[in-house]
């Protein structure tokens, strides 16, 4: 289950990712099932309109998990791109990824993990995001 954050995106990503939870593949998956609960009451605006400390797809983030008191960056992508050898990719389609989603600098999210246990981080600071850097049709 992912956390319960009410989800702010651009218009764009909400559309990619509405498909992408229909395809055969994702749609039965636990948390392709809860993001579309979410995407189905975010609220969609334009790239230009997204705060600059939102991670939104694509978005490098470094967070803190709280349980183990460790910092991790990483980038959050569509499953197609994430590279299998890179330690700094998420999919959106993980757990910790979904998560990440539409959460801002300085929010604790909260989550359950596939093996029950509850899982907390706190987003310390957002490394790179497309809206603010201008990239607004990537």
């Amino acid at each position: 289950m992912i956390a319960k954050l009410h989800l702010l995106m651009n218009e764009l990503d909400h559309a990619r990712l509405e498909k992408l939870i229909d395809e055969d593949k994702y749609s039965k998956m636990p948390v392709a099932e809860a993001l579309a609960e979410r995407l189905d009451n975010a609220d969609v605006v334009l790239p230009e309109e997204v705060p600059a400390d939102l991670v939104s797809m694509h978005s490098r983030v470094k967070f803190r998990d709280l349980k183990a008191d460790l910092v991790f960056e990483k980038e959050l992508v569509y499953p197609h791109n994430l590279n299998p050898e890179a330690t700094d990719q998420i999919s959106v389609l993980a757990p910790l990824g979904a998560a990440l989603l539409g959460a801002s600098v300085g929010q604790e999210v909260h989550w359950q993990l596939p093996s029950g246990k509850d899982a907390a981080l706190i987003v310390d600071e957002i490394l790179y995001q497309p809206e603010a850097a201008g990239e607004l049709h990537r």
